[in-house]
C-alpha cells in the first residue's frame, strides 16, 4: 500500500496510451507510481486511468478488515 499522500499508482484504463510527462514517454499498461499533480488528477477525473485499488483517489489510507490479507 502506497502510504505517502503526494504519490499515486496509476494504470491506463482499457484502450488507453496515457503520455507521462515526467518521464517522457507512455504508462506502461502495469502503471507507475506517480506524482500528485494537476495533470494526474485530469487523467483520473477524465477516466484515463485507474487508481489503484490499494490507493483511494482522495489519498486517504485504505481500511481493511481485521485478520484480511
Amino acid at each position: 500500500m502506497n502510504t505517502d499522500r503526494k504519490t499515486v499508482h496509476v494504470t491506463p484504463a482499457a484502450g488507453r496510451v496515457v503520455p507521462d510527462p515526467d518521464y517522457g514517454d507512455t504508462l506502461p499498461a502495469s502503471g507507475r507510481t506517480v506524482v500528485r499533480s494537476p495533470y494526474w488528477a485530469r487523467r483520473i477525473q477524465d477516466n484515463d486511468v485507474i487508481v489503484d485499488a490499494a490507493q483511494p483517489a482522495d489519498g486517504a489510507p485504505v481500511k481493511t478488515a481485521k485478520g484480511a490479507k
